[in-house]
């Protein structure tokens, strides 16, 4: 591992989108401004290697950036989850950062760690 990746260490990922039955559910209930709907739609799905390769933990904030922008969001792990494939809920975080709305098409990320704090929904473009 050189010095670099050890001081400054991020991956780039494919990021594709899937919903999530528990946003869906908040966000109807409670809406899009909820501190309950910040909670479950702003995050990102990675695997536990490529979480160790970051050394981050559940929960941790990650910064997820693109051609085209960049939000802070926390991360959720998967053992499951391919390394190199992020997935976030369809939500104001990830149309932030998303280049294609065709689904099949994924958007090459680079996500790091970060100390946060989160992107408010406010904050978006």
């Amino acid at each position: 591992m050189a010095l670099r990746d050890f001081l400054y260490p991020q991956i780039e990922a494919q990021l594709v989108l899937a919903r999530a039955l528990d946003v869906d559910v908040v966000q109807i209930s409670q809406g899009t401004i909820s501190k309950e709907y910040e909670k479950v739609a702003a995050q990102i799905t990675l695997s536990t290697r490529d979480a160790q390769r970051l050394d981050i933990k559940e929960g941790d904030f990650v910064e997820v950036g693109s051609k085209i922008g960049s939000v802070v969001v926390a991360a959720k792990l998967k053992e499951e989850q391919p390394e190199s494939i992020v997935v976030m809920q369809p939500s104001p975080w990830a149309y932030a950062v998303i280049e294609s709305m065709i689904p099949s098409q994924g958007t090459t990320v680079i996500i790091k760690p970060s100390k946060g704090p989160l992107t408010k929904i406010k904050e978006l473009p």
